[in-house]
């Protein structure tokens, strides 16, 4: 059983017991579950179910792992002929979710 759902305003493909990392849940503990209700298109068994936008009874479980940074992203700037050079990063906050079921 695949589905696609939609978090914190980006798109996910998830499937059983997959590990997905997504954008920071602030306010929400490791261990705890969550239920996410947006769910846009669900496959099981060769059934495919689109939602307009969203399946009405669908639902994902998932439980909270652990809360993360992503590797650091670096980013330069440069002026040709000026000397100027500047060497940025940062790294994001992501939170690991492990699908525990779908149903709809």
């Amino acid at each position: 059983m695949e589905a696609i759902f939609e978090l914190l305003g980006y798109q996910y493909k998830a499937s059983l017991n997959w590990d997905i990392y997504i954008p920071l849940l602030k306010g929400y503990n490791k261990g705890k579950n969550i239920f996410i209700k947006k769910i846009l298109f669900i496959k099981k068994n060769g059934l495919i179910i689109n939602g307009l936008p969203y399946i009405k009874r669908g639902i994902i479980k998932a439980k909270i792992l652990k809360h993360i940074r992503d590797k650091k992203q670096i980013f330069l700037k440069s002026k040709k002929r000026k000397g100027f050079k500047l060497k940025k990063g940062h790294r994001r906050y992501l939170t690991k979710i492990k699908i525990l079921y779908i149903e709809f």
